[in-house]
């Protein structure tokens, strides 16, 4: 996790950060008054996630090919 905060991988950080909140709501040790607000995080997370994932893909649709020069010929 804090290779990619060092490295500015939001994503990345983002899905470790996921993970580590994952367990710890999973973890019976954890205090019940934290549960409240480390599911809510939880949940912010898994949001922010999938809207990280729709601007990729986005991105990715947009993406554009250079045309190839016109050819008379080929007509």
């Amino acid at each position: 996790m804090t290779t990619a905060a060092k490295e500015g991988d939001e994503k990345a950080l983002l899905v470790h950060l996921q993970a580590r909140i994952a367990q710890a709501v999973e973890d019976p040790g954890t205090p019940p008054r934290d549960l409240s607000s480390l599911s809510r995080r939880l949940m912010e997370i898994t949001k922010e996630l999938k809207a990280l994932e729709v601007a990729e893909a986005k991105e990715a649709a947009h993406v554009s090919t250079q045309d190839a020069a016109f050819d008379s010929e080929a007509i």
